[in-house]
């Protein structure tokens, strides 16, 4: 187990790395040469919106692809192609950002979207390995070794991406050093990744076809499915968060990336309190479904307040708060989904459950990229609002369950 909270730290490292660096890269028309100095800001939003979502598509045609090879062959060289791709989708971001190459950054975010299957597959191994509470622990385990990238990496990468702290700094810096530490990735597992799938038997193909067929079959479940809604608004929320924040912070308060960088560690900070210290009491005194409600709509509230101060200074206050929402969301959301599917179909149905949700965020990139043109609050809003129904949709099902329990017996 501890091999895999490694890779999940290092995977979500990379990550972070880049993670305050796309929005001023973008947004700041005097700092960087990809796009021409006269671009509006109207342009500038729209673009950044469209290499957003592209890396949200690459997620929703990847997720059910990989995960179904996952659970027929095994996650070991799934885990171990997907990593070198993206370290290969980093360095290409990085060379292009040297080579004013737009089209080339958006083509990396896809790809490096394909890719991002390191959580689900983290997931089902765990699931495949663990029930009942002993599940919600490991994975708010998993959460926390992405959490705890999250506190480190944004700073470093804002640095990295910052000429006023480093002479050497560069905004192509950060990618190089993501796809050294895929690398890295890649050769632990290679290493010490136990293959814990058996290999089919000789007669059973892989279909390309059959993940989409896959997904259309768990929406027929009809547990299954209106957790599948749950789960697209929760993280439609989530995802707001962690995207359109930067934004927020460069169009609002013209912020650098090591400014960008401080706040996302900040908040990054809270969220590993929140999983060391409060997942496991919890999870002991409530399930899941009410613990994921109540972690909803507060992080719809706090959401709407953090757009209202004219004063940056508000953000340290609301951030923590945020971030602990997130964290506990996350982590039981996850534990729902993987209750309703069978041990052999972990990798899959997470899958299935991952990509439906970053189809959603993919199309609200896109519009959050216009909307942000428009105004840096509107993504924020919308990120609000669908946090909000996540959790009334949970309380509304939960009532429906409570109903037809009380009618069979």
């Amino acid at each position: 187990m501890q091999l895999i909270y490694i890779l999940v730290f290092l995977g979500f490292f990379a990550s972070a790395l880049v993670s305050p660096v796309l929005s001023p890269m973008f947004l700041h028309p005097v700092e960087h040469g990809v796009l021409a100095t006269g671009t509006s800001a109207a342009a500038r939003a729209f673009l950044l919106g469209v290499a957003m979502s592209m890396m949200r598509f690459g997620e929703f045609v990847g997720s059910p692809v990989l995960g179904q090879i996952s659970d027929r062959y095994g996650r070991k060289w799934v885990l171990a192609i997907a990593m070198a791709v993206t370290a290969l989708g980093n360095a290409a971001i990085a060379w292009s950002i040297q080579a004013d190459t737009v089209w080339v950054i958006i083509a990396g975010q896809f790809f490096i979207g394909f890719a991002g299957v390191l959580l689900v597959l983290a997931q089902a191994e765990i699931a495949h390995w663990s029930t009942g509470a002993e599940k919600t622990h490991r994975f708010g385990l998993i959460y926390m070794a992405s959490s705890l990238a999250y506190v480190f990496a944004p700073v470093l990468g804002g640095h990295l991406a910052d000429k006023k702290y480093l002479s050497f700094a560069s905004y192509s810096l950060p990618f190089y050093a993501a796809a050294g530490i895929c690398v890295l990735c890649v050769v632990l597992i290679l290493w010490r990744f136990p293959n814990s799938c058996p290999v089919p038997s000789a007669g059973k193909r892989f279909e390309f076809g059959k993940g989409l067929r896959e997904m259309t079959d768990a929406l027929r479940i009809a547990s299954f499915r209106s957790l599948l809604f749950v789960n697209f608004f929760l993280y439609l929320g989530i995802d707001f968060v962690f995207q359109f924040n930067p934004v927020y912070f460069v169009q609002q308060w013209e912020f650098t990336s090591s400014q960008v960088g401080w706040l996302m560690s900040y908040t990054s900070v809270s969220m590993v309190c929140t999983q060391w210290l409060l997942i496991k009491p919890i999870g002991k005194r409530w399930t899941p479904r009410i613990i994921t409600s109540i972690s909803a709509i507060s992080l719809g509230l706090l959401l709407v307040l953090m757009i209202t101060p004219s004063q940056w200074q508000w953000l340290c206050l609301l951030l923590p708060l945020i971030g602990s929402c997130m964290a506990i969301g996350t982590t039981n959301m996850s534990t729902l989904l993987s209750n309703t599917a069978s041990v052999e179909s972990q990798g899959r149905m997470l899958g299935v459950a991952h990509s439906v949700r970053v189809f959603g965020s993919a199309l609200l990139c896109f519009g959050g990229g216009i909307l942000a043109g428009l105004s840096p609050q509107y993504p924020i809003l919308v990120g609000a609002i669908a946090a909000g129904v996540a959790g009334m949709l949970l309380i509304a099902g939960g009532r429906r369950n409570r109903v037809a329990a009380h009618s069979r017996a």
